[in-house]
């Protein structure tokens, strides 16, 4: 079995949903009912948004590099990014690691391509919804993708930084988040809600939205444990 590097602490609350998941899908997959070997290296979530908000790539990918050496001495053999936001420099990152590395949006495309759908949603971070980055494998195979407005989008962002990156679930904050997905969906067309930030699935456990939704860390686990039992 392969050994996972986690960097995670972007922020906490979805670094322990990871941990929590990927235990239970390998002892599930495992015969023995096995855990899987890991490590976990976290990073300052708040020095990492500055690095993104302030658009300085470059230190943002020497920031993350020194987590993913980290893993590579703890003994991983491949790392993933508990985050959406850090992919932005993810091709950077897989360049100079030493290990593969899992991105968190090609099995979430994936699955979208299979589906067959051509017009989707993304939510996440202010950072991830405008930035082109987290679209173009979409684009680029005729996936239209679609954000919500400015109001929308600062105010989402303000959601994910105040309250569910602490683990709170405000019933009012998701009452506007589903306010912008209907609108996305009447307007817009939407055939199906990409949750492109690994804490806004904590609004929707119990609930369910009149379109399809897509989280991108379910899909990302998912791959992770298959890949630790890859030969």
């Amino acid at each position: 079995m392969k050994k996972l590097g986690i960097l995670g602490g972007m922020g906490p609350e979805s670094t322990i949903l990871y941990y929590k998941e990927i235990v239970k899908k390998f002892s599930q997959k495992d015969p023995n009912g096995a855990f899987p070997s890991l490590s976990i290296e976290t990073v300052n979530m708040y020095e990492m948004l500055g690095f993104c908000k302030s658009r300085k790539h470059r230190e943002l990918t020497e920031y993350l590099l020194t987590g993913i050496y980290n893993l590579e001495r703890s003994g991983a053999e491949f790392i993933i990014l508990a985050s959406n936001t850090p992919h932005v420099v993810f091709e950077q990152l897989e360049e100079r690691a030493h290990v593969p590395m899992l991105s968190i949006i090609d099995p979430t495309f994936q699955a979208i391509q299979r589906e067959g759908y051509k017009k989707v949603a993304w939510l996440g971070t202010a950072f991830t919804m405008e930035q082109p980055f987290f679209r173009k494998k979409f684009i680029d195979n005729e996936i239209q993708v679609s954000v919500p407005n400015e109001e929308e989008i600062k105010e989402i962002d303000q959601i994910i930084a105040r309250e569910l990156e602490f683990g709170i679930v405000n019933p009012e904050s998701k009452s506007r988040v589903d306010a912008a997905i209907q609108r996305l969906i009447y307007e817009e067309d939407i055939e199906a809600v990409i949750m492109g930030c690994t804490e806004l699935p904590l609004m929707y456990a119990d609930g369910k939205l009149p379109v399809p939704v897509f989280d991108t860390m379910q899909y990302h686990i998912n791959g992770i444990v298959d890949h630790m039992f890859e030969d």
